[in-house]
């Protein structure tokens, strides 16, 4: 079982058809079918559901690709060990990250790595914030940025920056508004668990104020959008209206008190500090300063030394 056979499969998994694959990597698929049985037959089971439709992962073949994509990280790791040193590190670097952040800091980010370590391939990940800590932790990413508190062990978890909420779809008072002015507005919000909620509730709870959360979305863009066509109002920090907030509607800082969560980077503990790990997350951290810096990310600030 080599790489190539892996890295075969796991773009039939991803195009779904062995025909699709056989197209990407330029071989023939005759000799990519023969390819597939042969790992399967190393495995001892079957990986593939094919049809006339195309192929689909069995759970074991899922698990198997799963797999497959940690150990071709971990090949490319120790391929580069001979080569690689502190000041022109090579390799993959997955950064597992909220939608919202993400909006912040992909495209800086990014051109960053390029200019400064054009060997680096990075990855970046857009999830939910409850599935970021159990992916670091089973190798699928390398630096996960968590939002809100976040602990767990395994992981070592530094505060950045912190970012303030803001109300949309409420006319603020001189550029704010009071948390007491949510009690019995409708809302568009996340669903729970979700930091920025918990944060919300437990602002209002201990306040004795009870908005009407009419419509849970998991989408900025759909929250933005139902907020909108007067679904209700919602509360979100700037980085998920991205660089460009709604200028048809009206935003205002949340206050009274001022609420705000907490932007982290995590790493695994027990993983590989490799260079271009180590390469990438100080890198990442230079960028997240340098953008709370600036002027498109409102209400953001460095998180102050312990």
């Amino acid at each position: 079982m080599d790489s190539r056979r892996l890295k075969n499969f796991i773009t039939v998994v991803e195009t779904g058809s062995i025909a699709r694959a056989a197209q990407v990597l330029h071989i023939a698929q005759p000799a990519l079918s023969v390819q597939m049985r042969q790992l399967e037959g190393m495995v001892g089971c079957q990986l593939l559901s094919r049809s006339s439709r195309g192929v689909v992962p069995t759970a074991t073949g899922l698990e198997f690709c799963r797999r497959a994509k940690e150990t071709l990280r971990m090949l490319d790791g120790l391929q580069g060990i001979g080569r690689e040193d502190n000041s022109s590190p090579a390799g993959h670097v997955v950064i597992g990250t909220a939608v919202s952040a993400a909006h912040m800091i992909a495209v800086p980010l990014v051109n960053a790595v390029r200019q400064r370590y054009p060997a680096i391939t990075l990855e970046l990940l857009e999830s939910p914030g409850v599935h970021l800590g159990e992916m670091l932790l089973r190798g699928r990413i390398d630096i996960a940025i968590v939002l809100g508190e976040y602990a767990s062990s395994g992981m070592q978890v530094v505060p950045v920056l912190e970012e303030d909420l803001f109300v949309i779809g409420i006319q603020p008072e001189r550029g704010e508004v009071d948390l007491q002015r949510l009690h019995g507005v409708r809302l568009v919000m996340p669903a729970r668990p979700n930091s920025l909620r918990k944060l919300l509730d437990g602002a209002c709870a201990e306040r004795g104020i009870v908005p009407q959360v009419a419509t849970e979305a998991s989408s900025p863009y759909t929250m933005v959008q139902l907020v909108r066509a007067g679904v209700g109002a919602t509360v979100l920090p700037w980085s998920m209206l991205g660089r460009d907030p709604p200028a048809d509607l009206p935003v205002g800082r949340l206050v009274n008190p001022v609420l705000s969560r907490a932007v982290s980077l995590a790493t695994a503990i027990e993983a590989p500090q490799s260079p271009q790990l180590l390469a990438v997350r100080s890198l990442l951290l230079e960028t997240l300063e340098r953008e709370a810096s600036g002027s498109d990310w409102k209400g953001v600030r460095l998180c102050s030394p312990p």
